[in-house]
């Protein structure tokens, strides 16, 4: 009999517990205990290396006051690849950025902020590399 290993979703949906326990300011311990499962549970789940069942990852929206959805958002509706998920999702500098950004209520600086990121993605495409 063969175990079923973690895969790539299960990794994905494991950054974005991860994001979500960073939006609610909530510690792996909290939100283990919230949950019923040690911080090292958390861990597990936030790395990838267990996967989550969908009764546990109910009980991780309800805590962390996230839709369902948000744990499997996807952009265009195509799964993301394996190198997606780990150059953004997994960066700290990204996920400080989606935390702060949750924190703005005005709609018009929001939109803002987003132009601001869209204008450097676009000058560091453009910008020639260094010799």
């Amino acid at each position: 009999m063969s175990t079923r290993c973690p895969t790539d979703i299960d990794r994905f949906v494991g950054q974005r517990i991860r994001l979500a326990r960073r939006i609610a300011k909530m510690s792996q311990q909290k939100l283990g205990e919230q949950i019923g499962v040690t911080y090292q549970q958390i861990q597990k789940y936030e790395n990838g290396t267990d996967r989550i069942g969908a009764g546990r990852l109910h009980q991780v929206s309800l805590s962390t006051e996230q839709p369902i959805e948000f744990f499997f958002s996807f952009s265009d509706d195509v799964e993301p690849t394996q190198s997606d998920r780990q150059d953004i999702l997994a960066d700290d500098g990204v996920q400080r950025l989606i935390v702060s950004a949750s924190k703005i209520k005005s709609r018009k600086l929001l939109d803002n902020l987003a132009q601001i990121a869209e204008t450097f993605a676009s000058a560091e495409v453009t910008e020639a590399p260094k010799a």
